[in-house]
């Protein structure tokens, strides 16, 4: 007797993505007839909708029962602080379902998915006051270790799919080298393994335990471990904190598509129709107007523009992609004149022509690199925005859905100088940003660990920024609340 095996589709999300039941319904080949159909059992494995869902029935780390009232600090930042819980959500929107499925993929407890969190709000421009760079937070030897390059045009450590192998190829190391403990490969993720063995050393020879709990380590890893297990117990039961959870869909947000050598970053938001700013959001590892030519020779795109993307591509001529031309030098050129010209930094020009001086001769020729969406697309897209009264810098950026870096290189601001109503401020894309000529002061993201009697004032005075802006850039509603080991956003 024959059998034939049904596969059961699940489609889901309007037909984004087909995912197939783990149950296969077996059925009796005689017994399908159209006038005597037999009764069929079928089992339906259901998809859960929100990402949520998925991580919840996976959790598997705790917190030991002697160590909850150690750890109620953690749980009293997120109990009835909505609006924390909100920022927790959205910052997991574009790859949380990326790390959690390498983590599943791997065979890795989903918890290691969720440290991004606790790293850097997901955010892949965070950077650190020690130089730690991306959502996993690689410290540049660091990264170099793990196969993360860094050049002029690309940098692994912000790069959301290398970094996150990266991450948890290193996480895997450090398990097997704690024998198995996860709390101590994740506390030797913050601190380095050589900082955690010590401290077990000591604790031997003073006969106490061992665990992660019972280290002598510094207080930003004794919070790392405790607020990332905090966050699990409120993905298991927010209603136990008093808030709402806000839904993440379980599915991809990008698909990751082949380029065939380096591409200008303008063009190919263009080729798939999305504004420039989603393409630097989604490839954050690029850090100038085109891929590295060495590679890696992919982008992120969001899910749903893949194909026209390719077919765009394909259509195009390979004069139409980024390429190198020879440029003839003029009378009164320098290196600098012609790096600025082209958007390239002097040392690159130098790099790629093999040149151990700066010496020129007019006539010769150099290679330059340009393509045909850098050479249409110099001008930028200016508008003119006016302070409105109550405006800041930060309502402003929200607003336009840039960053209050990108506002105050655009307009020379001072930071720490309140907006004057009517003020006029020169808003771009994020495009822009990277191509335009910008003033040369330098503002950054860093994350700030509070330490040990820190106040906001005193934070404040430190970097010379005013409380109410650590307040505001923070969504800190209860100066009072703040405690060691928590991240602070700062921009200097």
């Amino acid at each position: 007797m024959y059998k034939i095996y049904i596969f059961i589709f699940l489609f889901l999300f309007n037909g984004c993505s087909a995912i197939t039941s783990k149950e296969i319904l077996s059925i009796d080949s005689q017994s399908i007839t159209a006038e005597e159909p037999e009764e069929i059992e079928s089992n339906f494995v259901e998809v859960p909708f929100d990402i949520w869902e998925r991580i919840r029935v996976e959790l598997t780390l705790t917190i030991p029962e002697d160590q909850i009232a150690a750890t109620s600090l953690y749980r009293e930042r997120l109990y009835k602080n909505q609006s924390a819980v909100n920022r927790i959500s959205k910052s997991g929107q574009r790859y949380l379902h990326h790390t959690l499925s390498r983590a599943e993929a791997l065979g890795l407890p989903v918890e290691l998915a969720l440290l991004p969190f606790v790293e850097s709000e997901f955010d892949p421009y965070a950077k650190s006051v020690d130089g730690a760079t991306g959502i996993w937070q690689f410290m540049p030897a660091t990264g170099k270790e793990w196969g993360l390059k860094t050049n002029w045009w690309y940098d692994g450590k912000k790069d959301v799919l290398a970094s996150t192998e990266a991450a948890l190829q290193f996480l895997t190391y450090l398990n097997k080298k704690f024998d198995g403990d996860w709390l101590l490969a994740m506390a030797a993720y913050n601190t380095g393994p050589t900082r955690v063995n010590r401290a077990i050393r000591k604790n031997k020879r003073q006969d106490k335990p061992t665990r992660f709990w019972d280290l002598d380590l510094p207080k930003e890893t004794t919070a790392y471990v405790p607020k990332l297990l905090v966050l699990c117990e409120l993905i298991k039961d927010p209603n136990s904190f008093g808030v709402n959870l806000p839904s993440i869909a379980n599915r991809p947000y990008f698909q990751r598509v082949k380029i065939p050598g380096q591409l200008d970053l303008m063009q190919a938001a263009d080729l798939a129709g999305l504004k420039p700013e989603t393409i630097y959001e989604l490839n954050p590892g690029f850090n100038q107007w085109a891929t590295d030519p060495s590679g890696p020779h992919y982008l992120l795109l969001p899910i749903g523009v893949s194909d026209r993307f390719i077919t765009q591509l394909e259509s195009l001529d390979q004069k139409d992609l980024v390429r190198w031309d020879r440029y003839k030098i003029r009378r009164g050129d320098n290196l600098y004149r012609i790096a600025s010209r082209y958007k390239i930094e002097v040392a690159v020009l130098k790099e790629i022509n093999g040149m151990d001086s700066d010496l020129i001769i007019a006539g010769k020729e150099i290679m330059v690199p340009r393509g045909a969406a850098w050479a249409n697309n110099q001008e930028p897209r200016e508008r003119v925005y006016k302070v409105l009264k109550g405006d800041t810098l930060w309502n402003i950026s929200k607003k336009f859905k840039v960053s209050i870096e990108d506002v105050v290189l655009w307009n020379e601001l001072n930071i720490a100088t309140p907006l004057q109503i009517d003020q006029e401020v020169k808003i771009f894309s994020r495009y822009e940003r990277i191509r335009q000529d910008v003033p040369s002061r330098e503002l950054r993201t860093m994350l700030y660990p509070v330490k040990s009697g820190d106040t906001i004032s005193r934070i404040a005075s430190k970097f010379d920024i005013s409380s109410a802006q650590i307040q505001e850039w923070n969504e800190i509603e209860d100066v009072s609340k703040i405690f060691p080991g928590q991240v602070l956003k700062l921009f200097l």
